[in-house]
């Protein structure tokens, strides 16, 4: 009977790293030796590597390789499943530092507090990612993939909108890009990050330069629809928007030779008036001073608020934090030899801190509006319906002349103090006050009005087709072809399916590109959802705002 042949095993290279699988499974190649040298395993397996590797040729072989590096790689043992399992540790623990804004430097002592706080896991005990390794996996592997599955998205997209916004870091200006696009496969509404660069200064020639530059390089100067920005006049020139203006709009419409390019103005700004900076940011003489003062009135000493880098402290918690304080606010400013005229002004007026609890409710309402305004992925028309609330709202403080319990009441106090005049006059200011608002918002309300003919989109109601007809018609306007034929049928059955949901309360509780992706996974062929498709890639991928960007600066 002849011998069973011997093969060239994993065991057998796990003990001999010098050789890999020859040309089939009874030889090994020698890595050592020069490309091509093969030793047949077939007889004893083991001891034919052994018997290779004492010919002189093979020693030879080995040192005049001890120099170099080419085949350095053949001596290590490959990975196994507890490797695979620490590297992949490793790079969550990296992707969850980026993700939180976490230091490198946090990850100097995660290792060892790894090994302590989990003795029992082997994984644990393997993991050695401090923050140069870390760096190295974010920069090496985690951000090329993120590029690459971001890149891979932008070739399916039809439209999208672009956003940007400054940063001063130092000396240097930080302009990050960030591009919004729908695709209900992927969950709805979809944010990327796809630039982050300096710029030489922040004139509207240059970002739009820098922007239009970032779009081709991604490919997305044709699908690119609509530009977001705060409301400065350097990135839209503007209420009127001049579009001969040197204002970012005006010139990426240009250098896009896109003329109907839609600019959207951040509403969050029309709505976040925000606190200036404040008098105790910067100087510890004066802070000092404070909490003497605080002490003397017996109230605790709170750090002022003021005006945030990224805007999002409004001026509602300033005003309740200078309430906390007044007294203490009111006896430091009036104790200084040389205070700001303005400070001295509003501290003498015996209706200051009355002025304050007025401003207190009326921002109250600003700030609740803005906060649900700045979540992401908002749609054009859940802004627009915020915005609409909010101008409700101020018609009917305006039509009573609100004014709230307490600060009836401090007048009331004031009138016995025999300050009728003044109790007029703050009457009258409160007016005047509401009716400031309503122009300033109506003002800045207006070029939101294009997008009224996307309200029939948010669903809360079945869909009328004349709202979806003047749909259509606008999105011809841009350039947007949509079949109303095949688009009357869809609405049909867009219609059957709201009349249902919006039964559901999980339903209605949704954002509106959330029950769209629904309906979208609901339909049972392209063909019961192509033309509104079209028209929800359109829509979703103008951005409402621009706290995404100003979030990661």
């Amino acid at each position: 009977m002849p011998k069973r042949k011997c093969s060239f095993t994993d065991e057998l290279q796990r003990k001999f790293p010098t050789y890999r699988p020859g040309r089939d499974k009874w030889e090994a190649e020698c890595t050592v030796c020069k490309a091509g040298t093969y030793v047949s395993v077939s007889n004893k397996g083991a001891g034919d590597l052994k018997a290779h590797m004492d010919t002189e040729k093979h020693k030879k072989a080995v040192r005049g390789e001890t120099s170099s590096s080419a085949k350095l790689t053949a001596f290590f043992v490959r990975p196994g499943k507890t490797e695979d399992d620490v590297n992949a540790a490793e790079g969550a623990m990296a992707f969850h530092t980026v993700k939180h804004h976490n230091s490198y430097r946090s990850m100097d002592c995660t290792s060892t507090l790894l090994k302590k706080a989990f003795p029992d896991s082997d994984i644990a005990k393997k993991f050695s990612s401090a923050r140069t390794k870390t760096e190295a996996i974010v920069n090496g592997a985690i951000a090329p993939h993120s590029v690459e599955i971001t890149n891979e998205a932008l070739k399916e997209i039809q439209y999208c909108g672009v956003s940007t916004d400054g940063s001063n870091h130092g000396a240097v200006k930080i302009f990050p890009v960030i591009i919004q696009y729908f695709e209900w496969k992927k969950g709805g509404v979809q944010t990327k990050l796809i630039e982050v660069k300096d710029t030489p200064n922040e004139t509207a020639e240059t970002i739009a330069k820098y922007l239009t530059e970032t779009l081709a390089k991604n490919n997305l100067s044709e699908k690119c629809i609509a530009f977001t920005g705060d409301n400065c006049n350097t990135n839209f020139g503007g209420i009127r928007r001049d579009e001969a203006g040197k204002n970012v709009f005006a010139n990426l419409k240009s250098l896009l030779q896109n003329k109907t390019l839609i600019g959207v103005g951040c509403p969050a700004h029309i709505l976040n008036n925000c606190a200036h900076h404040g008098y105790f940011h910067i100087y510890t003489v004066r802070t000092e001073s404070l909490k003497e003062y605080c002490d003397f009135v017996e109230i605790d000493y709170r750090r002022m608020l003021s005006h945030s880098k990224t805007r999002w402290l409004s001026l509602f918690p300033s005003i309740e934090r200078m309430l906390q304080m007044f007294p203490a606010l009111k006896a430091y400013f009036l104790s200084q030899q040389k205070p700001p005229i303005a400070l001295k002004s509003f501290f003498e007026n015996d209706f200051a801190e009355i002025y304050l609890w007025h401003m207190h409710t009326l921002m109250s309402v600003f700030h609740t509006h803005i906060q649900e305004m700045e979540q992401e992925n908002m749609s054009i028309m859940e802004v627009k319906k915020i915005l609409n609330n909010i101008h409700t709202i101020l018609l009917q403080r305006k039509s009573n002349n609100f004014m709230s319990l307490k600060v009836k009441g401090l007048l009331a106090q004031k009138r016995k103090d025999g300050l009728d005049k003044g109790c007029d006059q703050f009457c009258a200011d409160v007016h005047g006050m509401y009716s400031a608002c309503l122009e300033y918002l109506e003002k800045w309300m207006t070029p939101m009005e294009e997008f009224s003919t996307f309200m029939w989109m948010d669903l809360s109601e079945p869909p009328n087709w004349n709202d979806v007809e003047a749909c259509i018609n606008y999105l011809g306007e841009k350039g947007v072809a949509v079949d109303d034929v095949k688009c009357f049928d869809q609405v049909t059955n867009l219609r059957k399916f709201t009349e249902t949901c919006n039964h559901d309360e999980e339903f209605s509780g949704l954002q509106v590109h959330q029950k769209w992706t629904k309906y979208f996974e609901k339909a049972k062929s392209i063909a019961c959802y192509s033309e509104l498709l079209t028209i929800a890639e359109f829509v979703f991928a103008l951005p409402s705002h621009n706290a995404n960007v100003e979030r990661l600066v």
